[in-house]
Formats: structure tokens, sequence, C-alpha cells
């Protein structure tokens, strides 16, 4: 059974009615500590590292997460990158959603993973540029937005310090990101992500 003591974390989080402008802000849920996402000190800027996933109860490896929803490939770095998309995890009232990172190409240079899944706005989700805050949940059976949470300190709960981490082929990377969780009924979800499109009906378990 997946831990809930999650269920406690603040979730600074915008809903958005499609067509309608800005959703309500769910009620405020009383502070507590986020978990800390930041990859291990290293001497070598350079050095491939693991980021640990949005919810420290989700799996932590790309072999334990089963089969994806969908992949999809995009550029980056100028190597062919892959994404595997795995179905929207809801756990009461927070949701959590998992992704492997892959280099296609045996010859390829290393791939610097930095902004590419980010939304490229400091003002709101992270204060960084090299997380998963970019992702969106879009819920069109109640036209709700989704957009990733944060802990109200300018840190999202999503994987972070992308920045220091690098692609090599034959060693996939599993980031997440962590959202508000649409309703009970809500049982299919589109993703966007940055560089990879809009993923349609993906399941919300």
């Amino acid at each position: 059974m997946r831990r809930r003591t999650v269920m406690g974390l603040v979730i600074a989080l915008v809903l958005c009615a499609a067509g309608c402008g800005l959703g309500e802000t769910p009620p405020a849920v009383p502070p507590t500590t986020a978990p800390s996402n930041d990859p291990s000190a290293s001497s070598d800027p350079s050095a491939s590292i693991q980021p640990t996933p949005a919810d420290p109860s989700q799996p932590s490896a790309p072999d334990q997460l089963g089969n994806p929803v969908v992949t999809r490939t995009s550029a980056a770095d100028g190597e062919k990158v892959q994404l595997a998309l795995y179905p929207v995890v809801r756990d009461d009232r927070v949701s959590h959603i998992n992704m492997v990172l892959s280099v296609l190409d045996e010859d390829a240079d290393r791939v610097q993973v930095s902004s590419l899944l980010a939304d490229g706005d400091y003002s709101a989700g992270d204060t960084t540029g090299d997380t998963t805050d970019g992702l969106q949940l879009v819920d069109g059976k109640n036209a709700k937005l989704y957009l990733v949470a944060s802990d109200g300190k300018g840190r999202c709960l999503c994987s972070r310090n992308l920045s220091n981490l690098f692609l090599d082929y034959g060693n996939p990377v599993l980031l997440s990101a962590s959202f508000a969780a649409p309703p009970a009924d809500v049982t299919v979800v589109q993703v966007r992500i940055p560089n990879f499109g809009t993923v349609k009906n993906v399941p919300v378990q």
C-alpha cells in the first residue's frame, strides 16, 4: 500500500479552468517539510546523477514501473531522446506521474537534461529552470488544468537539479512530478509534456 504521509505536504497549486480563466485554489493545508530532491554532492559537476522521485513512496528505479502508456521521442543537445510516460497514480488528494528518459543512439554524446521538461517560468512552479515543473494534467471532463505542485517556497514537488543530470546510452533515468489529484470520477487525463507534446487518454489509477 502506498504511503500516505505525503498528504501533509503543502500544495500551492494553481488550477485553471479551460476557457474560463483561473480555477479556484484548493484549501490550504498545514505546512510541513517537503521531501528533498537534491542529488548527492559530487566534485565533478558533469557526473551523471540519478534524481529521486518527487514522492519517496513511488518507484525509485525505471525497472519498477511496469509498462509505459506511451513513448515519445524528441531532440536534446542534438541527440535523439526517448521519454516513456506511465499512468497517473492517485494517492488521496495528491497524484504522481513518472517518466523515464533514455538516449536511443548507442554512439550518442552525453545529453544534459537541464530544462528539457521545465516550464521556463521562474515566478511559478519552481524558481530554478532545471526541473520537471513544465508538465501539466488536463482534466477534460471538468475543464481543469493542473500544474505541478509546489511547497510554497519556490520548490516544485518534482525532480529538480537536472542541470547536473546527463543521459548516457543504456542508462535510463527516472523523473517524476506531483499534482493535486483530479476528482475520483476522473479516470483519464491528458498530459502535456514540454518538447514531447500532449499525450491523450493517460489512465488515472
